[in-house]
């Protein structure tokens, strides 16, 4: 079941995609970006909290749809390549918990930063460094987008991200993606994705680094086209957390420091 994002929202889905800082040779593939859509106007604040819910994660009149291939059909994988997405799999099923420094790019190009934290199965946490007032989490259910200047957020199924192709609990990029480009070369391997049940549209670029393989970019293409890059740095194996450092919350961030 696909739930449509407003333009703001996809704008900071926030693993989803960034600016490379590594020395790989790949380029990001990204469509050229396409007019915005209008948004629809805020939903009424809740009196208790002072926060707008702009989505409806239990909406059910929502018809499924078939993954779109279109133009861009799978690739016929080498054995060598399909042995290369078998250690692609062990590695991010390896990845049981990860936090580090990110750099979130959009396809205006303008840049947000912060740190991160991710513990599978599918809870992570983005917070957004001064002066952006943005947070974004998932439970492991629902992914939240926070705006604390804004005072809103909007929740979506996780199952509606493209996220659990590669942070669920159970990684297997062939058996629930459609692999549509693989490059890869002596420093680095990159992998671009369609979710092959239909359930969040768009497509997600990996892109790893090599020998040693190691998760350091994604980018997230929506179905307009637009392209938002999440480049992460400072990467290192994080200690686990409780589930309450995953739920979705109004506290303010003026006090994190996230420079």
């Amino acid at each position: 079941m696909t739930y449509p994002m407003s333009f703001r929202v996809a704008a900071h889905l926030a693993f989803l995609c960034a600016v490379s800082v590594s020395a790989i040779s790949f380029p990001a593939a990204g469509q050229a970006p396409q007019p915005a859509q209008q948004q629809a106007a805020p939903a009424p604040a809740d009196p208790a909290t002072g926060w707008a819910t702009q989505s409806n994660p239990g909406a059910e009149d929502q018809q499924e749809k078939p993954v779109e291939q279109g133009a861009q059909p799978p690739v016929v994988l080498s054995s060598e390549q399909i042995s290369l997405i078998g250690s692609i799999n062990g590695y991010l099923n390896a990845l049981n918990s990860l936090e580090g420094r990110f750099v979130q790019t959009d396809h205006r190009n303008e840049r947000l930063k912060g740190r991160f934290y991710v513990q599978r199965p599918g809870r992570l946490r983005f917070d957004y460094a001064s002066p952006s007032k943005l947070r974004i989490v998932s439970d492991g259910e629902y992914l939240a987008i926070e705006d604390h200047d804004l005072k809103t957020v909007d929740k979506f199924p996780l199952d509606a991200t493209p996220i659990l192709l590669f942070l669920g609990e159970d990684v297997d990029l062939l058996r629930d993606s459609v692999i549509v480009e693989m490059r890869q070369d002596e420093s680095g391997v990159a992998v671009t994705l369609v979710d092959k049940s239909g359930n969040s549209g768009g497509q997600v670029q990996l892109f790893f680094k090599r020998p040693n393989l190691e998760l350091y970019e994604w980018v997230i293409t929506d179905a307009q086209g637009l392209d938002t890059r999440i480049q992460l740095a400072d990467l290192a194996r994080g200690d686990k957390k409780s589930a309450d450092f995953f739920q979705s919350s109004a506290i303010e961030l003026d006090n994190l420091d996230n420079n």
